[in-house]
């Protein structure tokens, strides 16, 4: 499905941001690495859409230049101009009338939306959202912390029409989110309030015919950035989505708190995901060199590298999702750097143990670890899995992972104890294998699986 994006508006409040030059055009304005408008385009692309035509008004061939023709971003652009920009957005809609014939989605550049919201609108076109209405309205009945609701579009509702829609509804059901379904009739009733130029304008004047929905969406993640204070906000907020819900204790409490902190500034830096793997893959191979060696002084500064490894491999995935930069490529070659790390930190601590204290115990351990943490992240994928479907039942089963092995490698370098802590992640390991085997196979039993 074909996407219109309005980018026209000369975001006044919004250049007066700390954050960006005072003369970049509102679609240009940075957030956590990239501009708003490629976030925008990046988040529908996610969502399926490949084509777009972007509505330009306000110092338009900056932006225009800045985009090209969108193959950088793997998509085609086509753009179009509204030299009435200042009249409203309904008017930069108009100006798609002539090449859209079809349905499309309507987003704005100054709208971040999770690619989900996009692709429940196209759902809702399958299933005949416009069979009996002109326009579906994405809307938000809990809108999220840090919104300016006084500047936010209100709806009124009964069942999934729209009834009523603006900014100063004395009561209201539910927030626009700034994203729509368009069917191309939309344009004769912008027409019809053409002297008001608002795209508010001509929604209202179809739900007065009753044709216009309110898909309910609540609960996934989008943001208006109108302000500077929004834009903080846009970014606390997309840094508060970072965390997984399969992160384990340390991950948790200690890892992400960090890697969050280093993400905000290496999503401005030019470090590709891929990139900061591989530096993260050299820091534990370095801590495992160090841990090499006899003495305790090199052993503590291999563990301390083996815990920054760990903080930074949050990173690769991080920087990944704030720079719409995933792929599946991506997250296999993470894996595979990470099975290479563990194997290289838990033979550094058996060389340690051996040279210090002789004898086959540092082997014995170490081969037991090694096979227990390598057969530990082999059944993870299967476990997480299951892990999921508990979180959406609102529980939290634990989880023993990585991000545990690497804090117990850390601890156990500085303790200056090698040979317990090979003993400790073989017998956690094993004991963490055993115990998913158990509560999958009763999950499994039990028919819920």
């Amino acid at each position: 499905m074909r996407c219109l994006l309005l980018a026209a508006g000369a975001g006044r409040r919004l250049r007066a941001s700390a954050s960006s030059r005072p003369t970049e055009p509102k679609p240009l304005v940075r957030l956590l690495g990239l501009p708003l408008i490629e976030r925008a385009i990046l988040a529908a692309k996610q969502a399926g859409c490949e084509e777009f035509y972007v509505v330009l008004g306000c110092e338009g061939e900056r932006v225009r230049k800045h985009l090209g023709d969108g193959r950088r971003l793997g998509v085609r652009l086509r753009f179009l101009l509204n030299p009435q920009w200042e009249r409203g957005n309904g008017t930069s809609v108009l100006a798609a009338r002539e090449v859209l014939q079809e349905p499309f989605l309507l987003l704005m550049s100054d709208h971040l939306l999770d690619p989900s919201v996009l692709r429940s609108l196209q759902e809702a076109y399958e299933r005949g959202a416009l069979d009996d209405a002109d326009v579906v309205v994405a809307v938000d009945r809990r809108p999220p912390e840090g919104l300016d609701l006084e500047d936010a579009t209100k709806v009124r509702l009964e069942g999934d029409r729209v009834v009523e829609i603006g900014k100063c509804l004395p009561s209201y059901d539910a927030i626009d989110m700034g994203a729509f379904l368009c069917s191309p009739r939309i344009f004769d009733a912008l027409e019809q309030t053409r002297e008001d130029g608002s795209l508010t304008a001509g929604v209202r004047y179809l739900a007065q015919q009753n044709r216009a929905k309110a898909l309910d969406v609540s609960g996934t993640f989008w943001f208006d950035v109108d302000t500077p204070e929004a834009l903080r906000a846009a970014e606390r907020a997309l840094l508060r989505q970072l965390p997984k819900p399969t992160d384990g204790p340390v991950s948790r409490c200690l890892n992400r708190p960090i890697s969050t902190r280093l993400t905000r500034w290496l999503v401005n830096t030019s470090l590709t995901p891929n990139q900061l793997s591989v530096i993260s893959f050299l820091l534990a191979a370095a801590g495992a060199l160090a841990m090499a060696l006899p003495s305790y002084a090199a052993l503590a500064v291999g563990g301390l590298l083996a815990q920054i490894s760990s903080v930074l491999d949050g990173c690769d995935g991080e920087v990944a999702r704030l720079k719409f930069q995933g792929s599946e490529f991506g997250g296999w070659f993470d894996a595979v750097l990470d099975r290479y790390a563990d194997a290289l930190l838990v033979s550094g601590l058996s060389v340690h143990a051996s040279l210090v204290q002789g004898g086959t115990a540092p082997w014995l351990w170490g081969l037991a670890a090694l096979s227990g943490v390598l057969l530990n992240s082999y059944t993870a994928d299967k476990y997480d899995a299951f892990l999921k479907k508990r979180l959406a039942e609102g529980k939290r089963p634990l989880r023993l992972g990585r991000d545990v092995r690497l804090f117990l490698v850390f601890l156990g370098a500085i303790l200056n104890a090698p040979l317990v802590t090979l003993g400790l992640l073989a017998v956690l390991s094993h004991g963490e294998i055993v115990r998913r085997v158990v509560l999958l196979a009763r999950h499994t039993r039990d028919g819920r699986s």
